[in-house]
């Protein structure tokens, strides 16, 4: 596996470029329409810079990493697979279904993978919930209650016309990536609010979804910009599961400790192995192999069906239904 960065706006791509180094993958340079914001990021890291598409497809780079801008995507990931290169792109991996649509057409028409970035499925929390699930200890799930809180991460992030949204369309993914993943459900209706109450910003920084599923399942999920700038971590991916044989509690960001230090500082320290090397673990191996796609475009797709069904019912002051 070689791999070529187009885009370096999210700020995952540094974890991204963490785990590529760790399990030496050749990473042939980056690219990126911000030539200041490219140059930096390539100097600090030691990379090669591209100053173009065509220039990185000149490359010997068998697949790209795409962290730019949401609304950059589709023009990405098209440009990648017309050039035969296999796609891992961050999530949310399209602004609209309709793009994902395009996407999912556009990679299967040139015969490239498509890797959606949903990394907590990986975390190991989650894989024993899954194996979980999979046995039916379970037993018929009735609700979940969810969470996805994190900060206010600014920047393009809170620029509408770059990200297509604020903290619905930013944390809306984990847990929906998670519902489908775990229990694959199919949605009914989808009904939300919204309010920007903590920042002065253009864009909500507060949601909740109420989600009913084709087989009545509910799934109540808070997805808010509401955590301080001094809280420990980034947030949580907390879902509660309300079932058949009793009651599943678990954040997928993992086992941790809290740790107070006498200077009255506080830090968390998450103990388990990292999410997103897993992943990277995952992909690096299927890529190699020729395998499918573990978290392909159809999985990318349901999270924004979520979040543009969110956005209909907000705009509207109704259920929006499918």
């Amino acid at each position: 596996m070689k791999a070529a960065i187009i885009g370096v706006a999210h700020m995952h791509v540094l974890s991204y470029l963490r785990c590529m180094k760790e399990l030496d993958i050749d990473v042939t340079g980056v690219y990126d329409d911000d030539q200041a914001r490219k140059e930096n990021f390539a100097t600090e890291h030691e990379l090669n810079t591209f100053d173009s598409l065509e220039d990185l497809f000149q490359t010997d780079c068998d697949t790209v990493v795409i962290c730019s801008e949401n609304v950059h995507h589709l023009e990405h990931v098209t440009a990648a697979a017309k050039q035969q290169r296999h796609v891992i792109v961050e999530k949310p991996m399209a602004i609209s279904t309709e793009e994902a649509d395009q996407m999912i057409a556009v990679t299967n028409q040139h015969d490239v993978k498509l890797f959606v970035c949903h990394p907590v499925r990986f975390s190991p929390v989650m894989q024993e919930l899954k194996s979980l699930v999979t046995s039916e200890q379970l037993g018929e799930v009735y609700a979940i209650n969810a969470s996805n809180h994190g900060k206010n991460p600014g920047g393009w992030f809170v620029d509408r016309a770059l990200s297509g949204g604020g903290a619905i369309i930013d944390h809306t993914i984990h847990i929906a990536d998670l519902v489908y993943w775990l229990f694959d459900k199919e949605i009914k209706s989808v009904s939300a609010q919204s309010a920007t109450a903590l920042h002065d910003i253009p864009v909500e920084d507060t949601g909740l979804l109420h989600v009913v599923f084709t087989d009545d399942t509910l799934l109540s999920l808070d997805t808010s910009w509401n955590r301080p700038d001094n809280y420990p971590v980034w947030g949580d991916a907390i879902m509660e599961i309300i079932c058949e044989n009793g009651r599943v509690l678990v954040d997928g960001f993992g086992r941790y400790a809290d740790v107070y230090h006498n200077t009255g500082n506080q830090e968390r320290v998450y103990y388990e192995p990292d999410m997103d090397i897993a992943m990277f673990t995952a992909f690096k191996d299927i890529i190699e192999n020729d395998l499918p796609s573990p978290v392909a475009g159809d999985a990318g797709r349901f999270t924004i069906e979520m979040f543009e069904l969110a956005y209909q019912s907000i705009a509207t002051e109704k259920t929006a239904f499918k």
